[in-house]
């Protein structure tokens, strides 16, 4: 009989671990168990032989000895040397953020042989927290208007990438991205024209009002109407309008729910859609109980992908019924694919609520944006009569 060490080989970075069995075998080839005691000619060994390589590079003995047959057997361990880490790019290598906007940094450890690391431990710290402030994963957060340097550092090494914390602007949509071209702009004088058009509006529900306060573009309105007895999963009508292909896009509308305003049971009151080339869509809701209190949710309905709800998780700022809102809504695709980095932000009147940079898109780009407020999902009618507002439309992006 002998005794087996399994593994017989095996290569180990410093600090890493192997197990280690051990069992007699007949000449038969049967195998037999039985107690052994564990020793190593370097790193560390349990009794249950578990061994852990120190800083010491070379190759070592693992021994396995069996006081009841008189055996022993052996297996070899050579510890590499680890590589170092030469060099420390981030990325993204320079990035904007709005005021509360967060942004996910990363490290990428190279060795001398320009091969990347992985596992290297990193330190993060930002030139001015007063402007903006990094996590220990990285994770950049605006605080006020300025600029500051990132830097991760490993192993004596540094990277640095820029960010620049931006002010909300001055113009009529404060968080509009500079570079965004104009694809529309509707101040709802009339339903139809310059590349709008009102569909679905069998009943005529969806009409021009009149409001001389609206905030931005009166006395002209759109007002959707939902009766006593409307049925829920259909909206009044649809303001549409074909995009550009968009894979950045903007989008900023003044609008108003009325008061009082009988929700769904389903949770669900939706505000605007925008489709991409290949189906599904990504909606914003005000979301709510039937009475209340509402918020703004945005959900990413893509074919093929997962699909959840994305909740305020910046600020929780409530829709005021009978109010004038400003809401502003950026979404930009993903350049990679693991992780996604698309980004989805929203505003309502100029407070940031939900900011998500980890959301992945499509392959096809935007191509349609309704105005589309269809009343919750499935069943229910309702039992008093209510409206939507909508001062103005603005859409930009590339």
């Amino acid at each position: 009989m002998q005794l087996v060490v399994e593994p017989a080989t095996t290569s180990l970075l410093p600090g890493e671990s192997q197990r280690f069995a051990a069992y007699g075998r007949t000449s038969d080839a049967r195998h037999v168990d039985g107690p052994v005691v564990w020793s190593a000619s370097g790193g560390t060994i349990t009794p249950y032989g578990i061994f852990t390589a120190d800083t010491a590079v070379g190759s070592f003995s693992v021994t396995a000895s069996s006081s009841d047959w008189g055996l022993a057997g052996m297996a070899s361990v050579r510890v590499l040397p680890r590589r170092r880490v030469a060099s420390v790019a981030v990325r993204p290598d320079t990035a904007t953020l709005p005021i509360e906007g967060s942004w996910p940094f990363s490290a990428m450890l190279r060795d001398s042989t320009g091969d990347t690391l992985s596992g290297g431990t990193v330190g993060w710290t930002s030139s001015d927290p007063s402007v903006a402030v990094v996590d220990s994963m990285g994770l950049v957060t605006g605080v006020t208007p300025g600029t500051a340097t990132i830097t991760a550092v490993s192993e004596g090494h540094s990277g640095a990438g820029l960010i620049t914390v931006v002010r909300p602007g001055t113009g009529p949509w404060p968080n509009e991205p500079a570079g965004f071209g104009v694809v529309a702009d509707n101040p709802f004088n009339v339903l139809n024209g310059d590349g709008w058009s009102l569909i679905d509006n069998v009943s005529g529900l969806g009409t021009l009002g009149v409001d001389p306060q609206a905030p931005l573009s009166p006395p002209g309105v759109l007002q959707y109407f939902y009766p006593i007895g409307f049925s829920a999963g259909i909206g009044p009508a649809a303001e549409m309008h074909d995009l550009p292909n968009l894979k950045q896009a903007f989008l900023g509308i003044w609008w108003k729910v009325s008061n009082p305003w009988e929700g769904h049971a389903s949770n669900v009151n939706k505000v605007q859609i925008l489709f991409p080339d290949e189906g599904g869509d990504i909606y914003m809701v005000m979301y709510g109980p039937p009475g209340g209190p509402y918020e703004l949710r945005v959900i990413p309905q893509f074919l093929n992908m997962a699909s959840n709800w994305l909740v305020p998780n910046v600020n929780h700022v409530p829709v005021t019924l009978g109010q004038w809102h400003r809401v502003e809504w950026l979404m930009i695709y993903n350049t990679t694919t693991n992780p996604p980095n698309g980004i989805i932000r929203w505003w309502l009147d100029g407070k940031l609520i939900g900011d998500y940079f980890n959301v992945p898109f499509p392959n096809s780009p935007l191509s349609i944006y309704k105005v589309s407020a269809i009343w919750g999902g499935v069943n229910g009618s309702k039992t008093e009569n209510d409206y939507y507002w909508y001062d103005h439309v603005h859409i930009s992006g590339r």
